[in-house]
């Protein structure tokens, strides 16, 4: 009957996706179990956060939100935009300031915490967290999926100079989006200060943000989960696609029988590239939406005027759709 502690962290601009995220987490739990939800808060009105909560059977569940200290944010702000003016113009714009502060939960959560599962705000799980809480840890700082376009440090898209950094280029590398994380090692071998160091002195290195981080810091430090519990559906709606996206561009990252298990059997489905509050062609949007008519945006949708509305005001259109 132990708690499960997940961990998310999000702007205002995910508000709906995440309580898609946490909705969808408790929908699926085993009844005994009840979970106790961290959310990092980069700016979630406080409109939004009592949606997200109305959106939650909170007999299952205990909800905090985590306000990051102003010299905290000033710093990843100030690390971020130095980063941004030295990565490619094709990084993923949809990666915010908010994805760097899962590199310093050892500080933002009690002590006494010291597991957790860490989800990114564009997830629906479909899985028993519980089955992803009671996996073996062992001596790694991490559990997680490899991932499917970078499967390793030196694939092209990772944008990693494991040359000259003397990393091995056949090292797996992982997806960000769901970690099971030893608070505890963490904490005990100073790995947030270590990521942060790193990150300010070897801009030139890093690609994907935060994820880029982590996998250079933890080579071979990390642990593997099955792949089943971080399902990228832009990678694997179509098992040709699958194989072109793939890094050899000839065969899928995955033989066609786990694909074909994957596809029908996914614990957690994540939306890392088309997003369904975005687009209508998204993969599995089915997913999401039966979740988020469980939440206060229930009947939402993207419309014609609201993709009409996002092209001609970008800088405000992102949060004006969660109201």
């Amino acid at each position: 009957n132990e708690s499960i502690v997940v961990v998310c962290a999000a702007d205002n601009n995910y508000a709906m996706p995440l309580a898609v995220t946490m909705r969808s987490t408790i929908d699926n739990l085993q009844d005994n179990c009840k979970i106790f939800f961290y959310v990092i808060d980069g700016g979630i009105t406080a409109v939004n956060q009592q949606k997200i909560l109305k959106s939650l059977p909170l007999e299952r569940c205990e909800v905090e939100f985590i306000q990051i200290p102003n010299s905290v944010v000033e710093k990843i702000t100030a690390a971020h935009q130095s980063a941004s003016a030295h990565l490619s113009a094709s990084r993923p714009d949809y990666v915010s300031i908010a994805s760097f502060y899962r590199l310093l939960l050892p500080e933002l959560l009690p002590n006494q915490i010291e597991k957790v599962i860490y989800l990114d705000s564009d997830l629906a799980v479909e899985g028993d967290l519980s089955e992803l809480w009671q996996a073996d840890m062992g001596e790694n700082y991490l559990l997680a999926v490899r991932d499917t376009w970078i499967p390793c440090i030196s694939s092209p898209t990772g944008r990693l100079n494991y040359q000259k950094l003397g990393l091995d280029p056949d090292a797996a590398y992982f997806n960000s989006g769901v970690l099971v994380i030893n608070l505890k090692k963490w904490r005990d071998n100073q790995f947030s200060e270590k990521v942060l160091k790193y990150f300010t002195q070897n801009l030139e290195f890093i690609g994907l943000y935060d994820q880029g981080l982590l996998n250079v810091l933890l080579v071979g430090k990390w642990g593997q989960l099955d792949p089943q519990w971080n399902f990228n559906v832009t990678s694997f709606y179509d098992y040709s696609l699958s194989c072109y996206l793939s890094w050899t561009d000839s065969q899928s990252f995955y033989p066609e029988e786990i694909y074909n298990r994957l596809v029908s059997n996914a614990q957690i489905i994540h939306f890392i590239s088309d997003k369904p509050w975005i687009s209508t062609q998204c993969p599995s949007r089915a997913n999401f939406f039966k979740y988020v008519d469980k939440t206060q945006w229930s009947g939402w949708r993207i419309t014609i005027w609201r993709r009409l509305w996002r092209k001609l005001v970008p800088s405000r259109s992102k949060s004006i759709d969660w109201i």
